[in-house]
């Protein structure tokens, strides 16, 4: 009885709820957001489809100060529970700066108001003469029933399996499962956008571009498009360079999820890396952080790394994306014109294996003997799995003794991609004449060919390599 009379006034609301959007769409034109044709004024940018695309964006530039008139339809969560306080709005839009990329608008929950399942923005905005860009996301779906609220992502890959997953009949009756929020995005995303329009002045004064604008002298663009990426760029110095950095990532707590550094190729030691501490807040969803500054770097070889995990990327964001998602990876860029001429973008460097284990499945003990005709110093590069303080998948290094001259600390190992076990050790070390043997061991699970978490991104040199140093 209970279930049937919830089932009973699920289907009541959904009825009015259905004869309400009707009256809606009838009323107004699915061609264009709420009073928008009965306004004489030209339209400068429209941003619609979000069915299609999480994001949408335009540009446009001003060629003196001028009042634009924003008009946008978003959503949001109805009541400030835990859910609403991490997804205040799961549909809504913002301008940005295009050249100093910081938000000059954006719905809140001052601006709007509610309009059924919507919150409307209706705003006459004084712009200076400039360049923008003018954003609208939807990366997930939310609805309520009397004070119970409940939120789902909307991954844009994955809908049909969405559509057709069937949960507990009790969430099925109050519109609660993920068939159902589907079904009822689909039917309220096709309303969801953003309008912008010049009450006064000739439109055809406003030059639009594709945002988001590039800058001046951008020599590394790592576009992070993807979950679980791993993108680099070599590149030479022929002289002391200032480079300006622009990254945004994902982090929480004190690690990151998604980000960049960039190293020393010849010592590889990180000479510039995103963290937590030195990042800042990029917008939207809390976990999106932003790091911007200028670096002086020697003249010498380098390499820029990206790398994201397993979630909210440009390919899905599972919470909402930063302001300037266009831009969501690392961007090195020279300010000083008369510099450019000492940047090259490069192949990475090649180095000489003296012995090398790679490749390494469970339960292997594997070992490379190599000798060295007089004492030099060698690159050692190795990828194994460590959690604590523990190594479970690592390297060393023996003597002709047996005795360990270096072994794979898990405590001077970096993240190496993936699961947050996998782990890099990349060190230089200093070894006399004499012979020597390169030790690798695995344990019962999570290697090489059968990763039961997600795997580094150097998958093909998951052991250990010695190189000659340069």
């Amino acid at each position: 009885m209970f279930s049937f009379l919830f089932s009973e006034a699920a289907v009541l609301i959904r009825v009015i709820q259905a004869v309400a959007l009707f009256a809606l769409m009838t009323a107004f034109a699915p061609a264009a957001l709420h009073g928008a044709e009965s306004r004489p004024e030209p339209r400068i940018v429209a941003l619609h489809g979000l069915e299609a695309a999480e994001v949408r964006s335009q540009g446009f530039t001003l060629p003196r100060a001028m009042k634009v008139h924003v008009y946008a339809k978003g959503a949001g969560l109805r009541f400030p529970t835990r859910i609403a306080r991490e997804h205040p709005f799961f549909a809504h839009g913002w301008i940005l700066n295009a050249v100093t990329r910081e938000v000059v608008w954006q719905m809140d929950g001052v601006n709007t108001k509610r309009n059924w399942e919507y919150r409307v923005a209706d705003q006459y905005l004084d712009l200076p003469a400039g360049s923008y860009e003018a954003y609208f996301s939807n990366h997930g779906f939310g609805q309520g029933l009397l004070f119970a609220q409940w939120f789902r992502n909307i991954d844009r890959r994955s809908l049909a399996v969405q559509e057709d997953s069937h949960h507990h009949r009790f969430l099925q009756a109050i519109g609660a499962d993920d068939a159902s929020l589907v079904r009822h995005w689909r039917e309220q995303g096709g309303n969801y956008g953003m309008e912008i329009y010049l009450p006064s002045g000739d439109p055809k004064e406003v030059n639009l571009f594709e945002a988001p604008l590039r800058w001046r002298n951008i020599v590394v663009s790592l576009a992070a498009t993807t979950d679980d990426g791993h993108w680099t760029q070599s590149f030479h110095l022929a002289r002391p360079v200032s480079l300006h950095v622009y990254a945004q990532g994902e982090g929480s707590g004190r690690l990151m999820h998604d980000y960049g550094w960039i190293t020393d190729a010849r010592t590889r030691t990180r000479v510039w890396e995103m963290s937590m501490d030195k990042s800042r807040y990029a917008g939207g969803a809390m976990k999106n952080r932003r790091q911007v500054e200028t670096i002086q770097l020697p003249a010498g070889d380098y390499e820029a790394t990206f790398i994201t995990d397993d979630s909210h990327s440009p390919a899905d964001w599972n919470a909402a994306p930063p302001a300037d998602p266009g831009t969501y990876g690392l961007t090195l860029a020279i300010p000083a014109d008369k510099d450019l001429a000492a940047f090259t973008a490069t192949k990475p460097l090649a180095w000489t294996v003296l012995a090398e284990a790679v490749r390494v499945g469970n339960d292997q003990d594997r070992s490379v003997a190599f000798s060295l005709a007089s004492a030099q110093s060698v690159r050692v590069y190795a990828i194994g799995e460590g959690s604590g303080d523990e190594m479970a998948d690592f390297a060393w290094i023996e003597d002709g003794a047996g005795k360990r001259v270096w072994v794979m600390d898990r405590g001077r190992t970096q993240h190496a991609g993936g699961a947050g076990k996998n782990r890099v050790s990349d060190e230089f070390i200093n070894l006399p004449k004499g012979a020597y043997t390169l030790r690798y061991r695995t344990d019962d699970s999570h290697a090489y060919g059968r990763w039961n978490s997600t795997a580094p991104w150097d998958q093909e040199h998951y052991g250990a390599t010695v190189y000659v140093a340069k």
